[in-house]
């Protein structure tokens, strides 16, 4: 870091021991800026006082050492650390600024630490000490080492101003906010011109050799050199820089000494400058010309043998071309033509384009030189087959002649000599029941399906016979739900099925009775009562039957029934009563009248009342005997005699 070249006569060495420090009396700095600096070359690691002026930390109007700066503002007591390990014997620049809002700690120009801070600095009567604390110059804070070019400001002093101005001020006594400086060339005096502030030695304090010339960091000139070409990767940036073991980076990572960086693609870059402690980022913008458009190869179409091939690229201003081709095709025009093709011209064709030493992209194009044709087809086909030709599907014996043009667009003369044979083709739609089966040609079928047979003319020609057969599922039998047993004749019975999708039903039953309908309904009469069986048939196949039978509970009448003709009502609970309703069930209406030997009503009653019990209407009892009884019907009577015995 240090250099040989020596630019001042002495510093101040304090090495040793004992008192030997320099009292500059009562050195206050008021307000809210302050900058202290100076050169030190330590001896035995010592971090005490460079510059103090303080007893405590409610009095600190500054206090400056090797690893740190503090002051007492009206806001408080507060310091800053150097966070850089500096050797021994060795020198270095060092600086200390408050600027109202915080204090910031520099090395050899360079900031290294800083804190927020602020309030007014507090001052205070007692002497200010360079290399000690001269109120207490007995105790632990006396630095050793050697010291030099103290300067003492009432503003903060920029980075800027530290660095360019660390070696020397050339006119101090202009310096309006310098409030001391002392270079110990050979004497202790205030060079700022103040002689209030010249300093006096306390001790043995020795005059020793000076530091040697820092050259501060600083960025003269960074230098872009933008890209020749689009793409080119041929940029550069070159950096100036004074300071000491200056190393550079484009990724802050990766140092190196060479100030030059090459062979960069353009965009944006950070490039890192450091110098010891000290770095700075200068942003760079390397540019590139625009990129040369790709040219376009447009060619004509169809491409075919004996015409012309045309070739074209768009203009593009300031640009050369180049073509190159089979055959040995060149050409430095934008578009071109070659006549007279031959088979032989078709290859890959290219193109790019040069404008200011800078190329394009090479663009090429598969060229195909088409040949035209002149064709005769003779062909046979069966009538069942179609033969496209062209844009027709033919099928019918004949010469056909089509002027076409290939796949490519060249046009090629066709004559078709065809001739169609007969064949045949047909299908049989069938089907069957499951459980059922056809058989031809040796194959029996019995499941769904297509089955083609292929036959042959004499001709050679296909002759297809299809089976389409459908095998049908046997429907379930039909689920039937009736109001049997009926109550009397005349009732209506009615009948219903389950609904089957396009099922055919079919009914038989008693009294020659059939129906095809799903549901039925009929007036029953005795003769109509048995078994109804159903079936449904769908899709030819028919279910198995289902059975419902048809009752009817009262179906007697008094004409076919002979009564009882004895009733014994003498209380022991067993044919108590002539009950007509009890004998037989009918629904035929009816009334009962009981007569004496004598002719007379005894007693009556209608379907539903009281039945004769061997009393008489009055209620009295009857005496045991015969009595007839007539029947009372809707078209009849039937008379009888029932024998009355207790």
């Amino acid at each position: 870091m240090p250099f040989s070249i020596a630019y001042a006569q002495n510093s101040v060495s304090t090495e040793g021991f004992g008192q030997k420090w320099v009292n500059i009396n009562d050195v206050d700095v008021s307000g809210n800026q302050i900058t202290i600096e100076a050169f030190i070359s330590r001896q035995n690691g010592s971090n005490m006082n460079i510059v103090s002026k303080h007893d405590g930390t409610n009095d600190c109007n500054y206090l400056f050492r090797p690893n740190s700066f503090q002051i007492s503002t009206t806001d408080g007591f507060e310091f800053v650390l150097n966070p850089i390990s500096i050797p021994n014997n060795t020198w270095f620049h060092i600086a200390g600024t408050y600027d109202g809002s915080s204090i910031k700690y520099y090395l050899n120009g360079c900031l290294v630490s800083e804190k927020p801070h602020t309030g007014d600095l507090i001052t205070n009567d007692w002497d200010a000490a360079i290399g000690n604390r001269s109120n207490w110059p007995n105790g632990p804070e006396h630095f050793r080492g050697k010291i030099d070019e103290v300067r003492i400001w009432n503003e903060a002093r920029t980075e800027s101003q530290i660095r360019l101005n660390m070696n020397t001020l050339l006119l101090p006594g202009l310096e309006a906010q310098l409030v001391g400086y002392y270079k110990f060339d050979g004497n202790y005096t205030n060079v700022q011109g103040n002689s209030a502030f010249n300093g006096s030695y306390v001790g043995s304090p020795a005059f020793d050799v000076a530091p040697p010339v820092f050259i501060p960091f600083n960025i003269v000139t960074v230098t872009p050199t933008d890209l020749t070409c689009y793409g080119s990767g041929d940029g550069a940036i070159s950096v100036i820089a004074t300071g000491t073991n200056v190393e550079y980076s484009l990724d802050g990572s990766s140092y190196t000494t060479d100030p030059n960086f090459i062979d960069l693609q353009a965009g944006t870059y950070d490039v890192f400058v450091r110098s010891g402690n000290c770095e700075e980022i200068v942003e760079v913008i390397l540019s590139e010309p625009d990129e040369i458009p790709s040219p376009e190869i447009t060619v004509n179409s169809p491409i075919c043998t004996s015409e012309n091939l045309s070739l074209f690229t768009p203009i593009v201003t300031s640009a050369s071309y180049f073509w190159d081709g089979p055959n040995g095709f060149t050409s430095s025009a934008n578009d071109t033509t070659i006549a007279d093709l031959e088979l032989t011209d078709s290859g890959v064709y290219s193109i790019y384009l040069e404008v200011d030493g800078c190329y394009s992209d090479t663009v090429t194009a598969e060229i195909v030189v088409n040949e035209t044709y002149d064709i005769l087809l003779i062909d046979t086909i069966c009538s069942n087959e179609t033969f496209v030709f062209g844009p027709n599907a033919l099928n019918e014996s004949g010469t056909y002649i089509q002027n076409l043009q290939s796949v490519a667009g060249c046009d090629s003369t066709v004559q078709l000599d065809l001739t169609v044979n007969p064949s045949y083709s047909f299908t049989i739609d069938t089907s069957l029941c499951q459980g059922e089966s056809i058989t031809f040609e040796g194959l029996t079928m019995n499941e769904s399906g297509t089955y083609p047979f292929n036959l042959f003319t004499t001709l050679g020609c296909d002759s297809l016979i299809t089976f389409e057969l459908i095998v049908y599922p046997i429907p379930d039998a039909p689920s039937v739900l009736s109001n049997s047993p009926l109550s009397c004749p005349g009732d209506i019975f009615e009948v219903s099925t389950s609904s089957v999708l396009d099922g055919f039903y079919q009914w038989e039953g008693p009294n020659d009775y059939v129906s095809n309908a799903p549901d039925f309904t009929l007036e029953a009469d005795s003769e109509d009562m048995g078994i109804y069986n159903v079936s449904v048939m769908v899709n030819g196949c028919i279910s198995p039957v289902t059975s419902i039978e048809l009752n009817i509970i009262n179906i007697y009448s008094f004409e076919e029934f002979d009564l009882p003709n004895v009733f014994t009502p003498n209380g022991n609970g067993s044919n108590e009563v002539f009950d007509l309703q009890a004998y037989f069930k009918t629904c035929e209406t009816y009334e009962v009248l009981y007569f004496d030997r004598w002719g007379n009503v005894v007693y009556k009653h209608t379907e539903g009342e009281t039945p004769f019990s061997g009393r008489s209407l009055d209620g009295s009892e009857l005496m045991d005997g015969i009595y007839m009884y007539k029947i009372v019907l809707e078209k009849s009577e039937k008379q009888g005699y029932v024998h009355l015995i207790r």
